[in-house]
């Protein structure tokens, strides 16, 4: 497997957007307005839906705090109170008779799905036959359903040919080597991202750098990268711009253009992508009075819409070397997403005067098992004698989040020499 194909999975998930697995047969599914909820964490105590209480504070937009035994559930005001172990909350001051106890396990607490959502004004649901909780409740803002803001702010944010977006992110990571752990490999990570964006005519830039782990294993290193509607250009640490083939076409970028500048058009890509909104508290940053959308993507239904997208990713980025094989590249890209487990959940703050997503909070959970990347030149062993991992298996925790700036202001691409972008045959 090549470093090449990391990098084309990596651009191609972060440009378009990111989620979750399936269920596996037999357990319990959820749906919140008629969409099915990537991994909603439930199971079944004598008949008794549980549910995990940070889950249901995702998918009802609520805040969820815990202090030791006693966990309390906020939203719009409404307080609901459990404590681990009693078989009543108290919502406000009223006491609420749960059928099952709130139960605290391996440090997750969980609480009975029916009556938390019941007190927050969900209509319940159970189909016996197929596992299925269903969940209804209409919320809306200022007139405006979870889907419909987020279809504005998407044409509001359009709508501004240049902006700027800003993040850092922390990356908890777990490695194994053929089952075992590698206790040198990198444990924690720091991350930051700049970026500017230009709509029309497309130009994006931007600059990943790396933080060096404690450790010192990892150094700080910056990664660069353009592109037009033409071509991706890459700077890697030490090396000059190195021109690739363009991942999207421009047929593509315009169509995407073009349904997220139409709200019934963004509506119905973002349903068929598979992705879960729903309102949080309303909140107050700086002064800003801003809407909270909560947001996750079931990474299954957006694997089935976009496999072609991939397939255009990777054809067009090796397409400047000869040693690549397109169609070996895909092979190797299904390999990852099949044995892929991705939790992609993010919080949106929406400027109630501009309609602008000026924060952009996220949390991704990734366990991914593929073959070694980089094998060693004797097939058999490395440098100590020892004999090469055939599998590594990697698990991380990523926390961050990303500033929406410098609206309408002027693009200012990187300076690549002409022989890059127009090489000699």
């Amino acid at each position: 497997m090549r470093k090449s194909l990391f990098f084309v999975v990596m651009v191609a998930l972060i440009t378009v957007v990111l989620a979750a697995p399936a269920f596996a047969a037999g357990e319990v599914q959820l749906q919140v307005n008629g969409d099915t909820v990537p991994s909603p964490a439930l199971y079944l105590d004598n008949d008794v839906t549980m549910i995990s209480a940070g889950t249901f504070a995702r998918l009802s937009g609520a805040d969820f705090s815990e202090n030791g035994e006693v966990l309390t559930i906020t939203e719009n005001g409404k307080a609901l109170t459990l404590t681990s172990g009693k078989d009543e909350a108290v919502l406000g001051d009223q006491p609420v008779a749960l059928p099952r106890a709130a139960v605290k396990t391996n440090n997750v607490a969980y609480v009975p799905l029916r009556a938390v959502s019941s007190a927050f004004g969900f209509e319940v649901g159970w189909d016996a036959e197929k596992l299925l909780v269903s969940l209804v409740r209409e919320e809306t803002r200022d007139g405006m359903a979870p889907l419909e803001l987020l279809a504005k702010s998407n044409a509001a944010c359009q709508a501004i040919n240049t902006y700027s977006m800003d993040g850092s992110f922390d990356i908890d990571m777990e490695i194994m080597a053929d089952g075992k752990l590698m206790e040198d490999a990198p444990k924690n990570l720091g991350m930051s991202l700049t970026s500017q964006i230009q709509n029309d005519p497309l130009q994006i830039y931007i600059t990943q750098k790396v933080n060096a782990d404690e450790a010192g294993q990892i150094p700080e290193m910056a990664v660069e990268m353009y592109m037009d509607e033409e071509k991706m250009y890459m700077k890697m640490p030490g090396q000059e711009w190195q021109a690739m083939g363009q991942p999207f076409s421009s047929e593509f970028w315009k169509q995407q253009q073009d349904i997220q500048s139409d709200p019934l058009k963004a509506i119905a890509q973002m349903k068929e992508m598979g992705i879960l909104v729903n309102y949080g508290n309303d909140t107050t940053v700086d002064g800003k009075d801003y809407y909270v959308l909560n947001a996750s993507l079931d990474f299954n239904k957006f694997m089935e819409n976009f496999q072609e997208m991939f397939q255009q990713a990777m054809q067009a980025a090796s397409s400047g070397a000869a040693q690549e094989n397109p169609a070996d590249m895909q092979q190797e890209l299904q390999q990852i997403m099949e044995n892929a487990s991705l939790d992609y959940f993010y919080t949106i703050l929406i400027n109630k005067e501009t309609l602008i997503s000026d924060i952009i909070n996220f949390n991704a959970k990734m366990d991914l098992t593929m073959e070694n990347p980089e094998p060693d030149t004797d097939p058999d062993t490395d440098q100590s004698g020892e004999q090469a991992p055939e599998e590594i298996r990697i698990k991380y925790d990523m926390n961050g989040q990303f500033n929406i700036s410098g609206l309408g202001e002027p693009f200012k691409a990187p300076v690549i020499d002409d022989s890059v972008k127009n090489p000699v045959d």
